[in-house]
């Protein structure tokens, strides 16, 4: 992060690495002298993009439930959770979201280097950069090295879509593809008889739903991360490679789209377009026409990538969003209007402007998928430059050596103080010749507190929203805490700041005492500093670097020594313990009420597999009311990545299906039945779950001795079917039996017994079972196992903790019944709120 306050002096930038020392940045600072354009050289011109992220709301407006959901599962699923704000811009709307001035006036401020593949900027005299890792970390898309299609993978993809929805043409433009894929929801448009037979065939086939999915990625590829002239051929392996989801999700689009993206950018030749401005004649200078130029690719991402690395051009032009998402441009809301190049140029640029100048990720964006494979570009070599990563890439501060005392110096009328070669911080006053100037410890002090108080706010940009009712209590106890640890230093040091001469012990300051003294939790200071534990019981023990005093809180614990003395045994670490009526914590419950019941933003939150509204969580809490397939997914979800984070206490060789798995084998089956065996093609998707691909947190079925499905019937009734891969069998658990007779029974489970062997045949995994893959297998609904209820409404509980606690080997009528419905319901609210479940 780069801090500079305006007018400052190239020779007093210094860098601040993390371990403290302070380096000046000799050799560095010819980087301002790259500036392509001078402030009189400046002009304004108008940006138009070929991006229209209509579409994407078109998308969401077209597809259904079933369809959105496998869009959202895609590599561009991500886009969905956009702010709606960003999706009002396109052809038919008069709302721009397009930044396009915010983006002129950035290009105007590029540097010059020998960089080839990353640009650079100079904001107000401080760099920033636009690089592949940059844009990885807006979009969320994979940037990996762009692969060589091996001839095996070219003879796999067909031109089945191009010649069952765009008649077979050799040529579709993009107009072409908009029309083809808005007449895949009105037949007969576009559509001759030869096409409507194909469709009819398509849709037997249970392919068309997958189909409208498949044209609506190319369409939201070539339309908004692609987007360039109309008038041009989109690529036919686009269209054949989309057709195989595998290998599309898989492909690295973002490379694809930075590199057009940053050649659209660079190739923008700003110098040329103001050299023939000013050849022009006086006279035949149109007064108020501004110079026009085109942006294809995603420009979207470099406006938001504006708007992270310099926050105060984000907050100019867009509203950071409630929590912290990743990918990043998740984070950001469009304002009613956008800020036009005079708005922004006229913007209170004075005052201390923060630039990001390279992005690094967080702890947790770096477990993101896309983050791990980000391609290492071959570049030219800039010297320059690579100091400056050097430097920046280490995590330093780079700032003006009297930003911050200036601030004091103006506050209390006095001159600025400086920072001597020998490292020690001098005030000057007006003093007579030959005296020595007396050492302070001015700057350090508001430094220390400016430090800290950044330190809490970075803390509450990074809590997601629904802890954010848990932390208010501990950042206000920060707050108190840091308040008296100031107070303390500054009666500690009274005798100094009143003008008395310090001993000579005392006098000598060095770099790092005088530096900014804000210690990350379990880190010494040498000045003597202890900060333990900052989030939680803070012990403080400070020598005053110019008096010498001690100022101490209470005495440490001897565990909390360093180093470790004390002679008692350490304690053991409590085992994790699966309780499955453990008691709730009421303040976590509170604070789901509390959110429920509060009108303020947000009205939802970010699940596992959706976005969760206040209506989710009222039914799922009310006793009797119906769960539907939303609550099911979200919940088995939780149990997956709970069995994924503890694997010595959860079973792992159980796989856990979602309802959507039971929609596609139940419509599997009727083709089925329509076609015959003989003449049957199985839907790829369900192979996919059975190797554990196509579902989050998925599990392989080869791996697993068992395998539980949330089995609806007839919408209202939930039962928990259990696969079992050792017998061969089904299993039915079911709380109400009452309510489904064997027969109706059979009529559900059936389409499971006939299909199950032909997935497990198809998945070619399962060798070992022989002739169990040949015929149906048999299913069972033992009426003893499970807790008869003698309410409706709670069948969704039911079904979801039989999964739970059958698939442990636990006992499921004294853990689940009518008894503690209502506590299972609170806690799976509490679990969903928080977005993990624990033992």
């Amino acid at each position: 992060m780069l801090i500079v306050k305006k007018g400052f002096t190239i020779d007093s930038l210094v860098a601040i690495p993390t371990n403290g020392s302070t380096t000046k940045l000799t050799g560095l600072t010819t980087y301002v002298d790259r500036a392509i354009f001078v402030d009189k050289d400046k002009f304004p011109a108008k940006i138009t993009v070929k991006q229209h992220m209509g579409i994407l709301a078109e998308i969401k407006e077209k597809l259904d439930d079933w369809e959105l959901d496998l869009f959202r599962r895609s590599c561009f699923g991500h886009f969905l959770d956009l702010e709606p704000e960003w999706l009002e811009g396109g052809k038919t709307s008069k709302r721009n979201t397009f930044a396009g001035q915010l983006v002129h006036f950035l290009l105007l401020r590029r540097m010059r280097t020998s960089k080839k593949k990353e640009m650079w900027f100079l904001v107000e005299g401080k760099p920033a950069r636009f690089s592949l890792t940059e844009f990885a970390m807006v979009t969320g898309l994979h940037c990996s090295a762009i692969p060589k299609i091996s001839t095996e993978q070219s003879l796999r993809l067909k031109n089945r879509l191009r010649d069952l929805y765009f008649e077979g043409r050799s040529q579709i433009k993009q107009d072409d593809l908009v029309r083809g894929f808005r007449s895949m929801f009105n037949e007969g448009e576009g559509s001759g008889k030869k096409e409507k037979r194909k469709k009819k065939k398509a849709a037997k086939r249970g392919q068309e739903r997958e189909d409208r999915v498949k044209v609506a990625l190319v369409y939201f590829l070539e339309g908004v991360l692609l987007s360039a002239d109309a008038k041009k051929n989109i690529s036919d392996f686009y269209l054949s490679m989309v057709d195989d989801l595998a290998m599309f999700n898989a492909y690295p689009w973002g490379s694809e789209v930075y590199d057009l993206t940053f050649d659209s950018l660079s190739s923008k030749n700003l110098v040329a377009k103001y050299k023939e401005r000013l050849a022009k004649p006086q006279e035949k200078q149109v007064p108020g026409v501004k110079e026009t130029y085109t942006l294809l690719g995603f420009p979207f991402s470099f406006q938001v990538w504006a708007f992270e690395a310099i926050p105060f051009l984000g907050n100019l032009c867009a509203r950071r969003a409630e929590g912290m998402r990743f990918p990043r441009c998740l984070n950001w809301k469009c304002r009613d209007t956008i800020a036009t190049l005079e708005k922004i140029t006229a913007a209170s640029w004075d005052k201390r402007v923060v630039v990001q100048s390279i992005l690094h990720p967080s702890r947790d964006e770096r477990e993101m998928p896309y983050m791990a494979d980000i391609e290492v570009l071959n570049d030219v070599k800039d010297d320059v430059i690579t100091a400056l990563v050097t430097v920046l890439g280490n995590g330093a501060t780079i700032r003006d050596e009297n930003g911050a005392a200036e601030q004091v110096a103006h506050d209390q009328d006095r001159a600025p103080p400086t920072l001597t070669p020998e490292g020690v911080r001098h005030h000057k006053e007006p003093s007579t010749l030959g005296e020595e100037p007396q050492p302070t410890h001015e700057g350090a002090l508001p430094e220390l507190e400016l430090r800290l108080r950044s330190y809490i706010d970075e803390v509450g940009k990074r809590v997601e929203v629904r802890l954010m009712s848990h932390v208010d209590h501990h950042m206000a106890e920060m707050s108190r805490k840091i308040d008296a640890l100031l107070a303390e230093v500054r009666r500690a040091d009274a005798p100094a700041f009143n003008g008395e001469t310090s001993n000579a012990g005392a006098g000598a300051i060095n770099a790092e005492q005088d530096r900014d003294t804000y210690v990350t939790p379990n880190t010494e200071v040498h000045s003597g500093v202890f900060v333990d534990e900052m989030l939680g019981d803070t012990i403080v023990e400070v020598t005053s670097p110019i008096s010498g005093k001690k100022i101490r809180t209470r005495k440490r614990a001897a565990p909390l020594c360093t180093p470790f003395t004390c002679e008692r045994p350490k304690r053991k670490k409590n085992e994790v313990v699966y309780h499955p009526t453990r008691e709730l914590d009421e303040s976590r419950l509170s604070a789901v009420n509390q959110w429920i019941s509060s009108e303020s933003e947000p009205k939802t939150i970010r699940g596992g597999t959706s976005d969760l509204t206040k209506d989710f969580f009222r039914e799922l809490l009310k006793v009797g009311d119906w769960l539907s397939n939303e609550h099911v997914d979200e919940i088995l979800y939780l149990v997956r990545k709970r069995s994924d984070k503890y694997k010595d206490l959860f079973p792992q060789d159980v796989a856990i299906m979602n309802d959507l798995f039971c929609q596609q084998l139940m419509d599997n089956f009727l083709e089925f039945k329509r076609q015959g065996k003989k003449n049957f093609v199985l839907n790829t998707d369900l192979v996919d779950y059975v190797k554990g691909k196509k579902l989050q947190r998925g599990r392989p079925w080869s791996k697993c001795k068992a395998v539980y499905v949330p089995l609806n019937i007839n919408g209202k009734h939930w039962v928990a079917l259990v696969i079992d891969l050792v017998n061969c069998s089904l299993i039915v658990l079911d709380n109400d039996c009452r309510l489904t007779n064997s027969d109706d029974m059979a009529d559900h489970v059936g389409p499971f017994c006939v299909m199950i062997p032909l997935i497990l045949r198809k998945a070619n995994k399962f060798k070992h079972l022989g002739q169990q893959l040949t015929r149906p297998w048999s299913w069972r609904r033992p009426l003893d196992m499970c807790a008869q209820s003698r309410r409706s409404g709670d069948c969704g509980v039911y079904m979801l903790k039989h999964i739970e606690l059958h698939s442990m080997g636990l006992p499921l009528i004294e853990n689940m019944n009518d008894e503690n419905a209502e506590y299972h319901r609170r806690r799976y609210a509490i679990e969903v709120f928080d977005g993990s479940m624990e033992p």
